[in-house]
């Protein structure tokens, strides 16, 4: 078992979670992080998220079964938890957060082009009522987000699917403590790194070696859209996701890393 503290932080401890012990906390920290802020995003991505009650607490249940049957038969998917001390000893949960990225020996996304499912992706958890809005919403923004995959994602990487904290601990290390422990992981692999970053956590991964490759540009069209069809819109397009890419052991230079999909050194024009 690997401890890792910061500096900053010396009561931080990351390590990786048991899922029979540690599941249900480490899924409601997963959770909670979400709704602040309760973005588009989340609210296409879990059915239910921040409107409280039965609704949000059935669909809570659902998806926390259907991850945990991921995490349990993907073995190259790595879920930890970072802790703080300090809660328990107050008598609270020590889990503050965690972090989830997968190990590919192969690009799974590629194999996947041409058996595109005709319902779109498909993610864990319940899904909207199909003919709804958000329905053919949340398909639309995981086609567009996705599209990348097949393309740009090297055949051994390491994929970066969620970091995440809860609120009162943000901008305190405890991102930056998940990101020790990450990078030191796949750097001692000798693997490049992928993931789509929030606008909210593009700054940390920065702060790693991660570069912006892209910001895809959403699109949506609906004719005669409800208002709830247009704020969530609203909301995606004035929150960008970057496609976020790292260099075997971080070491990028503009200009001069060449970028494995293309071959080639980027270049900027104004």
């Amino acid at each position: 078992m690997i401890i890792c503290t910061m500096a900053q932080s010396p009561n931080y401890i990351v390590t990786p979670a048991d899922l029979n012990k540690d599941w249900d906390s480490l899924f409601s920290t997963y959770w909670d992080s979400w709704k602040t802020p309760l973005q588009a995003v989340g609210q296409l991505t879990f059915v239910g998220i921040g409107t409280g009650g039965q609704t949000e607490e059935s669909s809570f249940a659902a998806t926390k079964q259907h991850y945990l049957a991921e995490a349990r038969s993907n073995p190259a998917q790595k879920w930890v938890k970072i802790e703080d001390p300090e809660r328990e000893r107050r008598g609270l949960d020590p889990i503050i957060g965690g972090g989830i990225w997968t190990l590919h020996q192969d690009n799974p996304f590629r194999a996947r082009v041409s058996h595109t499912r005709p319902e779109g992706p498909k993610l864990p958890g319940p899904d909207f009522e199909p003919g709804s809005e958000r329905h053919g919403l949340r398909r639309e923004l995981y086609a567009q987000m996705w599209s990348w995959r097949p393309t740009m994602m090297a055949t051994t990487h390491a994929y970066g699917q969620g970091l995440w904290i809860l609120p009162e601990y943000r901008r305190k290390g405890a991102s930056e403590a998940i990101m020790d422990y990450w990078l030191k992981i796949i750097d001692d692999l000798g693997m490049e790194a992928y993931l789509e970053a929030s606008s909210l956590a593009c700054s940390v991964y920065l702060k790693y070696g991660f570069v912006v490759i892209e910001y895809p540009m959403l699109t949506f069209q609906r004719e005669n859209p409800s208002s709830d069809w247009l704020e969530l819109v609203r909301d995606m397009q004035s929150h960008p996701i970057a496609i976020m890419w790292r260099p075997r052991g971080g070491n990028y230079i503009e200009g001069k890393t060449i970028l494995p999909w293309l071959g080639k050194a980027r270049e900027h024009k104004l």
